[in-house]
Order: structure tokens, then sequence, then C-alpha cells
């Protein structure tokens, strides 16, 4: 069982919106424990107003550098796409173990969120400047976007 739950409901001072964000849950993390190298990616779902984003922090060894073209593809059960662009480009940020953290955050279209309310993500595809990495997901976590989509609507 998933631990998701509403970690902040609060209306911003200065737009006056509701700002609803859900906890920190990992959709993947993989420690390959001789080598030191750790993939892992984290996300929030974030609804301000109407706009949805997700917040993240992906770990890969190989991910020094995000530009204008970098982002994350998630594929779906029906092998529908959905395709999200970096907001944030740069340099990766911490170094841990042998790779870095990339902190980031992906707005979601009304399309997209409908996408992945309905449909489980199967696998990831990180993309990178000079790169990608791609990831199956295991079954008790292919729900786990969708369950917090859910979760941010029930509020």
């Amino acid at each position: 069982m998933f631990a998701q739950k509403i970690e902040k409901k609060e209306v911003d001072k200065f737009t006056k919106m509701q700002v609803i964000e859900t906890s920190s849950e990992s959709l993947y993390s993989v420690n390959f424990l001789a080598s030191g190298y750790i993939y892992k990616f984290d996300f929030q779902i974030r609804k301000s107003g109407d706009t949805y984003s997700m917040p993240a922090n992906i770990l890969l060894k190989e991910i020094e550098k995000y530009d204008e073209n970098s982002g994350v593809i998630f594929l779906l059960d029906n092998d529908e796409t959905v395709e999200l662009k970096s907001n944030f480009t740069g340099i990766g940020s911490k170094k841990f173990g042998n790779g870095y953290f990339f902190e980031t955050s992906f707005t979601l279209s009304n399309d997209d969120v409908i996408k992945l309310k309905e449909h489980k993500i199967t696998n990831v595809r990180i993309i990178y400047m000079g790169g990608h990495y791609d990831r199956e997901l295991k079954s008790k976590k292919q729900d786990l976007v969708m369950k917090c989509l859910q979760l941010i609507d029930e509020e």
C-alpha cells in the first residue's frame, strides 16, 4: 500500500489561488550496490488553480546537463505516450554517489492529466542532453501517478 497524501493545501496570498500538493513519491528507485550507481525518479503532483504540474527529482549517473529538449516520456498501458518537457535547464545540481540529481518540473496539459488519470504508466524514458534512460516500472508503481492525480482532484 502506498502512503500518498496531501502535503500542502493552502491559498496563495499573492494570487489568491488554491495550491494543493501531494507527498513526494518514488516512481522507481534502482540501486546497483557494486557499482555505486543509483537511478531514481521522485515526483509530486501540484495543482495551482486549474494548472497541474509535476515537480521531480531525477537521479542518473549520466544526467549532467538538461536542455530545452530534455524531459520525460511515459508509455501508457494502452500504448499511448505522454511527453513532458522540462521547465528548467542546466547542470545537475547535486552529486550523489556516482550520479547527479536534477531538480525539475513538468507542466501537465489537460490532455496529459486525462490520459494519466485513465491509464497506468508501464515505462518511463528520461531524455537529457546527450541521451536517454529507459526504465520499465514494476506493476505496483504503474498506477502511482494516477492515484496522486485522483487524490489532488478529491480535495
